[in-house]
């Protein structure tokens, strides 16, 4: 069995439709698999686990739900240890807010 990490991908909104920007959220999480579809699918059920429903301070009913398993990335080690890199994403420094502060 192989460590992974997989992307979730959850969105928020009010029941009611009067949300006009619902909440996105992305969550890193951690899981054993064979191989990266069976990682994959795990990932969706974890998902589908965390779906829930709640009322916020208006008494309207917000509810999370599960979009999809955006990424998923072998680890490639054997054992997880305390201060591994679990995730990494690698961007040009000019794609972030259009600055590059190394100038």
């Amino acid at each position: 069995m192989n460590w992974f990490s997989a992307k979730l991908v959850f969105v928020a909104r009010v029941i009611d439709g009067t949300d006009e920007e619902p909440l996105r959220e992305e969550s890193i999480r951690i899981l054993r698999a064979e191989n990266e579809m069976q990682a994959r699918k795990r990932a969706a059920q974890l998902g589908a686990l965390d779906e829930h429903e709640y009322l916020n301070e208006q008494g309207e009913t917000v509810e999370w739900r599960f979009l999809n398993v955006d990424e998923v990335q072998d680890l490639c080690e054997e054992t997880i240890t305390d201060g591994m890199e679990v995730f990494s994403r690698i961007t040009h420094v000019d794609d972030e807010a259009g600055r590059n502060p190394l100038n």
